[in-house]
């Protein structure tokens, strides 16, 4: 007989758990006689992607494994269970796995993720496991395809279309996990493109309303007591000081000396 982790299509043999339900495991688990008295089971799987998946996304979310160097991380993984040989193997079979190797995203999306999945699901069958290639490949996809992305700079106005796209995510996780019925879906993406609309035209009814407001402000007139302050201008220039001081005072002539010719000159 195949061993349990080929059986059940459950390359990681991981327990049964929300997320192994969430790749597509049975509700419930098979115990495993394992003899180790530690009351193991094991999640069963349809299909190999999916039990793939589920072993790629334990390491990558659980805070067990996540981040952590690998000689810690598979201590646990295997219920420090033969550890020092757990890591000799994979080693032996993973090209620049060390002890202190990192398991984060960067290694689970490089070929070295892979490899080390492969080699796992072998140590754990006890032999090669029978996925083909293809199905490691598209469970690596399937995983990070699944991931959310980098938080983005979100402009104020399109605050309202992101907090519906948070409330749609989180409540779509949910009914993943729940299994919910096609109507379920319709009905929540009706509600989600309702909220997206009403919250674009509230925002831009809402500065529309400002500007309007703007634009309408009347311009503040002067009082009467300010206009009678103000002399018109004809009387202002026709005022006594005024015209005194615009008179231009007449240039005194120049006289000139007429020198008298004598009578040597005349001569």
């Amino acid at each position: 007989m195949e061993p349990a982790s080929i059986r059940y299509k459950n390359p990681g043999a991981m327990w049964g758990n929300a997320l192994a339900i969430k790749w597509g495991a049975a509700q419930k688990a098979v115990t495993l006689n394992d003899g180790k008295g530690q009351g193991n089971n094991i999640a069963v799987f349809p299909t190999y992607v999916q039990g793939i998946c589920a072993q790629l996304d334990l390491w990558r979310t659980s805070k067990s494994y996540r981040n952590k160097r690998f000689a810690d991380a598979i201590a646990t993984w295997s219920g420090h269970n033969e550890v020092p040989s757990y890591i000799a193997f994979c080693k032996k079979r993973v090209p620049g796995l060390t002890e202190n190797t990192i398991m984060n995203d960067t290694f689970w999306k490089s070929p070295s993720g892979i490899a080390f999945l492969k080699a796992q699901a072998w140590h754990e069958a006890g032999k090669p496991y029978p996925a083909p290639d293809a199905d490691w490949i598209e469970a690596q996809r399937r995983v990070f395809a699944a991931a959310p992305p980098a938080k983005p700079v979100t402009p104020v106005a399109d605050t309202t279309k992101a907090a519906g796209g948070a409330v749609v995510a989180v409540t779509a996780m949910a009914g993943v996990q729940a299994g919910w019925p096609l109507w379920v879906w319709l009905a929540l993406a009706a509600a989600a493109i309702a909220l997206i609309v009403g919250g674009y035209y509230a925002v831009h009814w809402w500065h529309n309303r400002k500007a309007a407001a703007v634009i309408a402000a009347p311009v503040a007139e002067p009082s009467a007591a300010t206009a009678d302050a103000l002399p018109a201008p004809a009387a202002l220039w026709s005022t006594p000081e005024v015209m005194a001081t615009a008179k231009v005072k007449a240039v005194p002539k120049r006289k000139v000396s007429k020198k008298k010719t004598t009578k040597k000159q005349a001569a």
